[in-house]
């Protein structure tokens, strides 16, 4: 047991050496990172109630990534658990940015959001997004637009993200999703602490700020874990 144990102790510092945590999902907005190729990630989202959101993305070339989610509410405690249907995700990040320009990427994500203490969030869809250093060197600002259906109509809204990681150790988001709807704007919050190059744990706080008066916060948790898949 004990050589099984160094073996795979070993398998992990190696690990570590290979891979570093991105942002691919800020906390529902898309930022302009991907994963490199032949690398995938895995994040399972805790939220009220037992609900557990779960997403997959995998980098078979490179600059594009794919996957997709499955959000299951109810999974944990004694109520029928209630299984949505999986969504699709895809991106694909057209240009790396300079010192002047940001980098860019299009893609689309399906996964709608339906937490407790606020109104059913819909899907990003089709995303455009801008990423840029902004005076601190792991300070990042996304932007962008995407256009996805809404009360049976196609609706363009934007969003904006401000990101800041202190030595590869701590990490803080701040995001304003669905501008241009006030029912549904939100600002959101993440604390993130970064176990491992491969393995980093978010602490979430939906409807910081809403427009709805009888919003509630939403405390999660989110576990982000990067793996090589060939």
């Amino acid at each position: 047991m004990k050589k099984y144990f160094i073996i795979f102790i070993f398998l992990v510092l190696n690990i570590r050496l290979l891979y570093s945590m991105t942002e691919i999902v800020c906390v529902n907005n898309p930022t302009a990172e991907v994963v490199d190729y032949g690398i995938g990630e895995i994040d399972i989202r805790l939220y009220s109630y037992g609900g557990i959101l779960s997403r997959f993305i995998f980098a078979p070339f490179n600059r594009l990534n794919f996957g997709g989610s499955l959000d299951i509410n109810k999974i944990l405690g004694t109520e029928e658990p209630e299984i949505r249907d999986p969504a699709f995700y895809f991106k694909w990040r057209v240009f790396d940015g300079t010192q002047l320009f940001p980098s860019l990427a299009l893609g689309y994500d399906g996964q709608e959001y339906n937490f407790v203490g606020s109104s059913s969030l819909p899907a990003k869809g089709l995303f455009l997004v801008f990423t840029k250093n902004l005076f601190l060197e792991k300070f990042f600002c996304d932007f962008g637009t995407n256009i996805t259906k809404y009360n049976s109509e196609n609706r363009l809204f934007g969003f904006i993200n401000f990101r800041f990681l202190y030595q590869e150790i701590f990490s803080f988001s701040l995001e304003y999703e669905n501008i241009g709807k006030k029912e549904i704007q939100k600002v959101n919050l993440k604390l993130g602490l970064i176990l491992a190059k491969v393995l980093s744990i978010d602490f979430i706080f939906n409807n910081l700020y809403s427009e709805e008066s009888y919003s509630k916060i939403d405390r999660q948790v989110r576990i982000n874990y990067l793996y090589k898949f060939f």
